[in-house]
């Protein structure tokens, strides 16, 4: 699957975001409000790794599998 241009995430009806790839540049709003789709967990939360919070982390490669596994289980 390819991935789309960056889009507003709180544009996308909910039922939508379960299609959406791990991966995917997204956006909050603004433009420069940039983060990481990483999937939707079984009870509907979206989980997002946000490029600000992603900077500061020590380990962005851990930062962002703990993301990943928190929003597969």
């Amino acid at each position: 699957m390819k991935y789309a241009k960056s889009f507003d995430i709180w544009a996308v009806p909910r039922g939508l975001l379960k299609g959406i790839q791990a991966g995917q540049w997204v956006h909050a709003g603004d433009t420069t409000n940039k983060g990481i789709f990483l999937g939707v967990k079984p009870s509907g939360t979206v989980v997002c790794a946000w490029y600000q919070n992603a900077k500061s982390a020590k380990d962005f490669r851990t930062y962002i599998k703990t993301l990943r596994t928190y929003a597969l289980t």
